[in-house]
């Protein structure tokens, strides 16, 4: 008896994997994008004193004494 080799279309070859390789590394670096802009929002925003995306405000206007 002679065993059949299978032979695979260039379309049936490029299919997807069942260890699912390509989805485990989509998972891992979204998490991380989502991490580093986590991180990043919390050092520019926590501090007070940083006046990193505060709008520029006008300074008063000066008022003479005695108008109303």
């Amino acid at each position: 008896m002679r065993e059949r080799t299978e032979v695979l279309t260039p379309t049936e070859a490029r299919q997807a994997s069942p260890r699912r390789l390509n989805f485990r590394v989509l998972v891992i670096s979204m998490l991380l994008a989502v991490a580093v802009a986590a991180i990043l929002y919390y050092a520019i925003y926590s501090n007070p004193d940083s006046a990193i995306g505060v709008p520029e405000q006008e300074p008063p206007a000066a008022t003479e004494p005695g108008t109303p």
